[in-house]
């Protein structure tokens, strides 16, 4: 058998101010296109369908036309819920949807739901933390590990099938860190920006598992022999610009597991252009990508953002390498409190306005300051 193995959907995000239903629409379109070429006996979403757990009636209008065209599949539906995703909204009418082969476990329960497709068993545990745990089997659980264990101590796996667990959680190798996409939330990421501590769960502990079938984090990876990320189908921050993007078939056959990956094409990529301004404003292409510049400028330009905007309408925002680090190593030992507001002020318009304030804009700011200091 196979299945299709999805996550981290996201339906209602937006990328800066731009809605990004119609890049949904594009990518799911082709996952349902390659669920009918594949001929796949399931459909696996693990985790964060929407971005909110309080999504807007737009977003709920999205993901009842993805319901739909899932339920035209003819295939059986199996879903979690993420740490994004709100419980209770996930869970309305589940009972009747299951009848129609739409499973979806918006709660933790006790026993853990399952699913039989042919001869693998798929438990679908929905994203949780330890108080949930706890709530729900009387447990003292502290830790996200502590957690799974006592999980596991409740699920009761049919040797004679394939099992397979979908669920929404940090799950790495002990003591390994990988890096993160940059749109994750909820994950423990240190500094350098790794994800791998205090909520990771070691892959080792499900390993009675013939496949896990996970979600959470945004690059597409396998973890382990038996665990993989499907990955986010779209790019949501500009550290993912160079990220690969692709759909996840899995084929079981006994207890043995096949993964393939298929590209996927974007309505809009996301790309980060860098050069001067006037470099950048003379390329071909990318004028229908979400475009995020990198000014190579000595000094600030007149109006950047909007000049870029007339090119690229979907560019994202600006930056400046050289000057910020000129303005780091410049102002680093400066004490913000000592200095004159009004200087303050003008030196962060330059950084982040693209341009120096007019004189008459710095005599307004200044009768703004006189006025707070005379209140």
């Amino acid at each position: 058998m196979k299945f299709l193995h999805l996550a981290d959907l996201h339906i209602g995000k937006k990328l800066n101010d731009y809605p990004l239903y119609d890049d949904q629409r594009f990518v799911l379109n082709q996952a349902l296109d390659l669920a009918r070429k594949e001929q796949v006996d399931a459909i696996v979403i693990a985790g964060d369908i929407y971005d909110s757990s309080a999504p807007s009636a737009e977003a709920m209008d999205f993901y009842d036309w993805f319901l739909n065209e899932l339920y035209k599949l003819q295939k059986p539906i199996l879903m979690v819920a993420g740490n994004h995703d709100s419980a209770e909204r996930l869970n309305v009418a589940s009972s009747i949807l299951k009848n129609s082969g739409i499973h979806i476990a918006a709660k933790i329960e006790d026993p853990i739901p399952y699913e039989d497709i042919q001869d693998a068993r798929f438990y679908l545990l929905p994203y949780f933390r330890p108080s949930d745990i706890n709530h729900v089997f009387g447990s003292d659980c502290r830790s996200f590990e502590s957690a799974m264990k006592e999980v596991l101590s409740h699920i009761q796996l049919d040797e004679k099938k394939c099992n397979i667990l979908v669920t929404h959680q940090s799950i790495l190798p002990l003591g390994m860190k990988i890096e993160s996409s940059g749109s994750e939330t909820s994950l423990d990421i240190d500094q350098a920006g790794n994800v791998g501590g205090t909520e990771t769960i070691d892959v080792d502990l499900l390993g009675q598992f013939d496949y896990l079938a996970l979600g959470h984090i945004h690059k597409a990876q396998n973890v382990a022999a038996n665990a993989r990320y499907a990955g986010a189908l779209l790019k949501y921050h500009i550290k993912e610009a160079n990220a690969k993007r692709s759909f996840t078939v899995v084929e079981v056959q006994g207890k043995d597991i096949t993964i393939h990956e298929h590209p996927l094409l974007l309505k809009r990529d996301l790309v980060i252009l860098e050069g001067s301004l006037e470099d950048i404003l003379s390329r071909e292409g990318h004028d229908q990508d979400y475009v995020h510049a990198r000014l190579l400028n000595e000094e600030t330009v007149d109006n950047p953002f909007a000049k870029l905007k007339a090119k690229y309408p979907y560019c994202l925002g600006i930056e400046y390498p050289h000057i910020n680090a000129r303005f780091e190593e410049d102002e680093q030992y400066e004490d913000v409190d000592q200095m004159d507001k009004n200087d303050l002020f003008a030196r962060f318009y330059s950084q982040y306005g693209g341009r120096d304030l007019e004189e008459k804009e710095k005599e307004l700011v200044k009768g703004l300051f006189d006025k707070e200091e005379d209140a």
